[in-house]
């Protein structure tokens, strides 16, 4: 009695776990092609119908954490947008788009570049005077502007003659008063005699020993 109980538990044990694996092999193969048909279109472009019946369905749990999820999103997100005017030189950029909170901190900014600024004002053209190609004024600031080799030679030249008649005019000059000192002192030699020039007779007396000393060399010779 005992053993034929313990075989028929056996075998019923056996029976249920080889069912239980036959079950989930089905379950597995029918989920394999219900999604394979799903994602193959028809000829059409329509899902087939076996698609439609076996398309998976959102559990009470999950509609309920999406529900809250859309709650929190409402509840923390801000949308910035700045429509008005910017009126200041250097306005403070508060940075536009989505913060995820209302505390956090804004975006990446970039660092402001100056631009070049062109004149405010436009410049009042006033109408220039016609010059005339032939007329003297014209040739005068033509050659004032123009650069020629030949006419800085004869620039540089006329100069130099200039300087050198100025030099020669100098030493003439010169040459002239020493004459006329000399003339002035011969004068004076003359009326007042050597001992009214005591320098000039010091000069003198100093070239007569000279001549006297030459004198009597030549002499010894």
């Amino acid at each position: 009695m005992g053993g034929g109980r313990s075989n028929s538990s056996s075998s019923s044990s056996s029976s249920g776990e080889e069912d239980g694996d036959a079950e989930w092999k089905a379950a597995i193969d029918s989920v394999a092609t219900t999604t394979a048909t799903f994602n193959e279109p028809n000829s059409n472009g329509l899902p087939d119908a076996i698609g439609e019946k076996h398309k998976p369905q959102f559990k009470r749990y999950q509609i309920k954490g999406q529900k809250l999820l859309d709650e929190l999103i409402e509840k923390n997100l801000e949308w910035v947008t700045d429509t008005a005017p910017v009126l200041e030189k250097d306005p403070v950029e508060d940075g536009g788009g989505i913060r995820l909170f209302k505390t956090a901190p804004p975006g990446i900014k970039f660092d402001h570049v100056d631009e070049l600024q062109g004149p405010k004002k436009k410049p009042k053209l006033l109408p220039g005077e016609e010059l005339d190609e032939k007329s003297k004024k014209f040739r005068k600031q033509l050659q004032s502007v123009a650069v020629d080799g030949a006419d800085i030679i004869t620039a540089a030249r006329t100069s130099s003659q200039k300087s050198l008649a100025k030099l020669e005019a100098r030493e003439a000059a010169a040459k002239a008063a020493a004459k006329k000192e000399e003339e002035r002192v011969a004068e004076l030699k003359k009326i007042r005699g050597e001992r009214w020039l005591p320098s000039i007779a010091r000069e003198i007396a100093r070239d007569n020993r000279l001549k006297l000393s030459s004198g009597y060399a030549k002499e010894a010779r």
